[in-house]
């Protein structure tokens, strides 16, 4: 039987500078999203499935000094990065590994805790990483994933080239993995096997007058990530005027009185 097409490309690409853009978007939701509530002690296992530059798991390792780290990635160079950012924070004993998230190479009930953060969102057909996952956990372990809405994203003022290019966006995620990811964690989790599954909302809203630069923060944060992927979306048959105008306009909405940003986030969690 010939082998299965290979995954679609990441769509932000595994460059030196998306892989500093990792670095950075961990750190800007540190606090909000990734460190909350997290049940981790010293001395057990930590597994992040998706774990790129290994971002997120330098910001747990920072808090939780003493865990057991391990990642898994598909792409070579990311956990070539994943490794030496991980060392440069004095943590050079993670277990980083590239591989198939669908057949993980850890035996079971290894791990105390999975986490996950902005990786469904890639994977068409997230149910046998899921279980997988599940496999690998101890009974009673954790698992805990964040994911955003691609319908989620209000801007005000509203500009039909913003619109256009939050359109690309989103079906550029419907084609390629899944636009409405945070939604389903939580059914997804049940599905897989998870019990005491809850999955709650952490909204992110900024607004002009709020006395602080949260505003033009985040803005500036959110077209980190799409800039990049325009040509992506140009592939697709939009126009790349129309994009970069709704980029623009973006950017420019905390100049405007009634500027604001709304951008549903969600977190989830279950136990194996």
């Amino acid at each position: 039987m010939a082998d299965s097409a290979p995954p679609p490309r990441y769509l932000h690409g595994y460059s030196t500078e998306e892989q500093a853009r990792l670095v950075e978007q961990a750190e800007y939701w540190r606090e909000r999203l990734i460190l909350p509530d997290l049940p981790y002690r010293a001395g057990e296992r930590l597994l992040d499935v998706g774990c790129g530059a290994g971002a997120v798991l330098g910001v747990i390792a920072s808090a939780f000094p003493g865990l057991n780290l391990a990642g898994i990635d598909r792409e070579p160079k990311q956990i070539e990065a994943a490794t030496a950012h991980l060392a440069a924070l004095g943590v050079p004993s993670a277990d980083l590994r590239v591989g198939d998230a669908n057949r993980l190479p850890w035996p079971d009930r290894h791990f105390d805790h999975a986490y996950l953060m902005w990786f469904v969102e890639h994977v068409q057909g997230i149910e046998p990483i899921l279980r997988e996952i599940r496999r690998v956990l101890k009974p009673g372990g954790t698992i805990t994933i964040n994911e955003t809405e691609y319908e989620s994203y209000h801007v005000w003022p509203e500009n039909t080239d913003w619109e256009y290019l939050e359109e690309a966006m989103f079906r550029h995620f419907q084609a390629h993995g899944e636009a409405h990811a945070g939604r389903l964690l939580g059914p997804l989790l049940v599905e897989a096997g998870f019990s005491a599954v809850t999955n709650r909302l952490v909204g992110a809203h900024f607004f002009v007058g709020s006395g602080d630069d949260s505003l033009a923060r985040h803005t500036h944060y959110t077209a980190d990530y799409i800039e990049p992927a325009i040509p992506e979306f140009v592939a697709m048959g939009y126009d790349e005027a129309r994009l970069r105008r709704g980029l623009d306009h973006l950017l420019g909405i905390h100049d405007d009185r009634h500027g604001a940003f709304t951008q549903l986030v969600y977190r989830a969690r279950g136990r194996a």
